[in-house]
């Protein structure tokens, strides 16, 4: 299954709290860690919730030669398989999105930013995103005449985001190639497709908990989840 799932419409706002939260936020670190505490609380009713993180710009400021320059919009530098972001999460509450690693570039040792976030929903519905084991480095930059390319030390970096997170209807996640059952065909994909599958979903189906890996948890959750989708 996708982020495709339909949230569900139509409910009403009970006591001033939604079943859904759609917000932008700033968040802003020097490489300490970082805390988001979101103003909106979230019904804590459902049984099935999933979040979408979207990474809206990304900007820092720099030193070299021991004067400070920027901000420079860094967005590009960010590796695209992480500036949108999905992941479900079964009740009760807590809630816990996991933890995901962010580090650019890709093949960089030691790399010129990197960071792990996560997402978290209380009991009371307080949504809360964190970020920790900042690093920020080193990297290559054209600061224009008179210096041109150069190798600069990021000083601060600032990352503008959008979240959301909403309940849905039973999404039969188990459900591997979406036909409305849950069957051997979806065993077999399971099979064909064991392994570690970082950020898999629909590219490598079968990851059924979305833990970035097609296992024994996976399988055991198709069997006991046997038969037609529920409606």
């Amino acid at each position: 299954m996708s982020f495709t799932t339909i949230p569900i419409l139509g409910m009403l706002v009970v006591g001033g709290v939604s079943p859904s939260i759609n917000e932008d936020f700033t968040v802003t670190t020097s490489g300490q860690n970082i805390v988001w505490e979101c103003p909106s609380l979230i019904a804590t009713d459902g049984s099935f919730y999933e979040m979408l993180y979207t990474v809206l710009s990304a900007n820092v400021l720099v030193s070299y030669g021991g004067f400070e320059f920027g901000p420079y919009d860094v967005t590009d530098m960010i590796p695209p398989e992480v500036i949108v972001t999905w992941q479900p999460s079964a009740a009760p509450m807590p809630l816990d999105f996991m933890w995901h690693e962010v580090i650019t570039p890709n093949d960089g040792s030691p790399p010129s930013l990197a960071y792990e976030w996560i997402v978290e929903v209380d009991a009371s519905g307080n949504i809360q995103w964190r970020g920790k084991n900042v690093i920020l480095g080193e990297a290559v930059y054209d600061l224009g005449w008179p210096f041109g390319e150069v190798t600069v030390q990021i000083e601060e970096g600032t990352i503008n985001s959008n979240i959301e997170i909403y309940q849905v209807e039973n999404p039969c996640y188990e459900d591997v190639n979406a036909n409305g059952s849950v069957e051997v065909s979806d065993l077999l994909a399971v099979i064909d497709n064991w392994g570690l599958c970082p950020g898999c979903l629909d590219e490598i189906p079968g990851d059924v908990n979305f833990d970035s890996a097609v296992d024994v948890t996976d399988l055991l959750l198709i069997v006991g989840s046997w038969g037609p989708c529920p409606g």
